[in-house]
């Protein structure tokens, strides 16, 4: 059962977030990046916070609605820019979008700054599984893993411009970054630490066996 404050965040945004996602995308054909990926990250982050409560360390009543903003608006900059520094058009979009929310300017900041950030997968700042930042970079993370992750990276990766004999041992990189930072930061879901492993490790194989 879903907790009542991630209910709250989809009856207050969701219809709202997916046709303005959907509407951005209109006209851009990227599948491993278009709206439907935006809604996959929401439920990602929303079972993170789901958990994170269960467990009795969610203290922020607002995150879910931060959570659920941010995580359809965090490539949107990727209809403008598709390099790795897409984040900081996506916070630009986003930021006349929350002028109409009533949220106060510090959830604002927040929200703009997981966004702007989400693909540093340096992974400086956002370590404390409770913060905005890293369950909305986790949860991205998370989407690219198992089978649908290998068509998300060498659609990305074509598109960079980045050639076929590199993108392997990039992607495998890559894969690994962000597996080590989901294990790292929560470590306290072993279950879904395992899980996760083993989604990356469809991704890490498939690619290694091309190197």
């Amino acid at each position: 059962m879903e907790h009542p404050f991630i209910i709250t965040a989809e009856e207050k945004y969701g219809k709202l977030l997916r046709e303005k996602c959907t509407q951005i995308f209109s006209g851009t054909d990227m599948p491993s990046h278009d709206h439907l990926h935006h809604d996959r990250v929401w439920k990602n982050a929303a079972s993170l916070i789901s958990r994170l409560a269960d467990a009795g360390l969610i203290t922020d009543e607002n995150l879910a609605v931060k959570a659920i903003i941010a995580s359809f608006f965090h490539d949107t900059g990727l209809t403008v820019n598709r390099g790795p520094d897409h984040g900081i058009e996506s916070r630009h979009i986003c930021s006349a979008f929350l002028e109409t929310t009533g949220l106060t300017e510090e959830e604002r900041h927040e929200i703009l700054d997981a966004i702007e950030k989400h693909d540093n997968k340096e992974y400086t700042g956002n370590s404390d599984p409770c913060s905005l930042a890293a369950i909305i970079s986790v949860a991205d993370d998370m989407d690219a893993f198992g089978e649908a992750g290998i068509g998300r990276y060498e659609e990305i990766y074509s598109m960079r411009g980045i050639p076929a004999t590199e993108m392997p041992g990039l992607i495998v990189a890559n894969v690994l970054s962000r597996l080590r930072h989901l294990e790292s930061t929560y470590k306290i879901f072993p279950d879904l630490i395992a899980e996760m492993r083993a989604e990356a490790e469809t991704v890490i194989n498939h690619f290694t066996d091309k190197t």
